[in-house]
Order: structure tokens, then sequence, then C-alpha cells
């Protein structure tokens, strides 16, 4: 656990490269080995409250060009969303999309909340990074179909 929560604070992004991929936009590569288990990027953003996540998700609606890197996840008993639509420069809020995916999230306190991408397996340089979203809204899969992927 001190090794995530060491990345975390070192905002450590390193071994990964932003890559164009088409039909789905901006990504991210591996460009060295992640081994099963191994912090790989935090999905980084604005920690807010629920309400306030789905007033701004209403507002980001209304803006085709803005999308939207909401993420709603629980620690605990509490619920929380990031909000990572901002453009920020950090690397996690570019991962995308894949119901096998090789990574997957976990919940952790770090001088609060944060949410980590970890390899769910061995991950070589050069493959793209992703992750199961989780959405299975039958909204955001009429808006969204590369959800079912």
């Amino acid at each position: 656990m001190r090794d995530l929560e060491k990345a975390v604070r070192e905002q450590r992004e390193d071994g990964l490269q932003v890559a164009y991929f088409e039909g789905k936009g901006r990504g991210v590569i591996a460009t060295r080995a992640f081994g099963r288990g191994q912090f790989v990027v935090e999905y980084a953003g604005e920690l807010v409250g629920v309400a306030e996540a789905r007033e701004r998700e209403q507002r980001y609606a209304q803006d085709p060009e803005a999308g939207c890197y909401m993420y709603y996840f629980r620690h605990g008993d509490q619920q929380y969303c990031i909000d990572a639509t901002a453009e920020s420069g950090r690397l996690g809020r570019l991962v995308n999309h894949s119901r096998n995916g090789n990574l997957h999230t976990k919940a952790l306190w770090v001088d609060g909340p944060r949410l980590v991408l970890l390899a769910a397996h061995d991950i070589a340089p050069g493959d793209e990074l992703t992750y199961d979203y989780g959405d299975r809204s039958r909204e955001s899969l009429r808006h969204h179909p590369w959800l079912a992927l």
C-alpha cells in the first residue's frame, strides 16, 4: 500500500504515452512493461459531490464538443465522483474503454479518496491501456455505442 500512496503523491505517470486511435480519439499506450497488480496511473481530477457531478453532467451534455470525464466510485460506504473533464495534462483521463481491459480500478485513501488504475495482468510496451468504464445504462449506450465493446 505504501508504494501506491507514494505513486499517487508523486503523480507518477512514467511509462505512458498519448496516442491517437482511429474511431476512439486519444488514448494511452505503455512504453514499458507493467506487471500484474502494478500501479499504472491515477484517474485524477476534481473531487466533487454526487449532486454537483449530476449538474455538471447535464451542463456538459449541452456542449457536444466538451466531452465528459466523470467517474463515480465508492470508498467505504461513501460515493464520490472525480471530474476529469478539464484538460489537465494528466494521462489517466485519456485511458480508453474496453470490456476486456488490461487495467482495473482501485479506490484508496491518500489525503482523501483517490482512484487508481492497476495492471489487471502483465502489460507489454506498445499495448493500448484500457479498462471497463462499467457504464451499461441504456442512455449511455445510445449516445456512446462503443461502451458495449
